[in-house]
């Protein structure tokens, strides 16, 4: 929601009044007020709309300049780069969100994951330097990204990750919370009414991770992927129905990321019971990894993105 200047005149009662001898009108004297107030003359934003600022962090101009032009919402933190068209989401909770809707949600998201004190610092630089100099998050149709994702990724060594808001759901009041699991045993496992955006947006943090530090490895050596062949091997854990449907795809990578996200979700809905003893230990990794983010917030309230579009 935006209130429009020319709308102000009707709001405020500002009287005709002269300036160095000139008539100076309402609209003049509106933009003056705004002005000293150190907000834009075009118009107010309302909260929806994600704060930002000029940032000290660097961007990438090279990256930029390769952004299509169907993006019409780009925003980044430092060198990361969030890119979403206007296309509508189709499984949401209202028939009129909006693209835009989903891009200004993906930059609140990314920002609770990069600031999880929320003072409005990026927590660790060099973390969300490996996030920029390989990943980028686009948002949009399967069929406007697809083709966009493969070029992007030949052209800028950059891999994007997707939010595919015509199959995949985006429900913007989801917090994480309000569901029950008994165990977590498959790959295909989500809450119901889950929010999408959120497994994107943490699946690419996660990725960062996962070039920042070897002790993040998603390999079967690492501290992660024996856990998940753990559970596999006790019969407690499956990702052989996730990887018919997927035709073989689903690499082993892969599933050790969407493994640890769950394992992240389940303790954020407060139902860590329900883990088996390979999964406490990656929950337990989680939390020992300095800096490593154990919550988001859909509301995070600080200026830590640059708008590029």
């Amino acid at each position: 929601m935006k209130f429009m200047l020319k709308d102000w005149p009707d709001m405020i009662s500002i009287p005709q009044s002269h300036f160095n001898g000139l008539p100076v009108s309402r609209t003049v004297w509106l933009m003056l007020i705004l002005g000293l107030m150190g907000l834009p003359s075009i118009c107010l934003a309302w909260q929806s709309d994600p704060p930002t600022r000029r940032s000290s962090l660097p961007g990438d101009p090279d990256f930029e300049q390769q952004i299509p032009p169907v993006f019409t919402h780009v925003y980044r933190i430092g060198n990361f780069y969030i890119m979403g068209t206007d296309q509508r989401p189709r499984e949401t909770d209202r028939p009129d969100r909006t693209g835009e809707e989903v891009v200004h949600e993906a930059v609140r998201l990314f920002g609770s994951l990069l600031d999880t004190d929320a003072d409005g610092q990026v927590d660790h630089p060099e973390l969300l330097k490996t996030m920029g100099e390989n990943f980028a998050f686009a948002i949009g149709a399967d069929r406007t990204l697809r083709p966009i994702e493969e070029k992007l990724d030949r052209q800028t060594g950059h891999y994007i990750i997707s939010m595919k808001t015509d199959i995949w759901p985006f429900f913007p009041d989801w917090d994480g919370t309000g569901f029950r699991v008994k165990r977590l045993d498959s790959s295909m496992w989500r809450p119901r009414r889950m929010s999408a955006l959120w497994e994107e947006c943490f699946h690419v943090y996660t990725e960062a991770w996962n070039r920042h530090t070897d002790d993040w490895s998603f390999g079967k050596e690492g501290l992660l992927g024996r856990a998940m062949a753990a559970d596999i091997e006790a019969g407690a854990y499956d990702i052989r129905e996730q990887n018919r449907i997927e035709r073989g795809d689903y690499d082993w990578n892969t599933a050790v990321n969407e493994y640890v996200h769950q394992v992240w979700v389940i303790q954020k809905g407060g139902q860590t019971a329900a883990l088996t003893e390979p999964q406490q230990k990656v929950l337990n990794f989680m939390q020992q990894t300095n800096g490593f983010a154990m919550d988001m917030n859909k509301d995070y309230p600080k200026p830590l993105a640059v708008r590029v579009r």
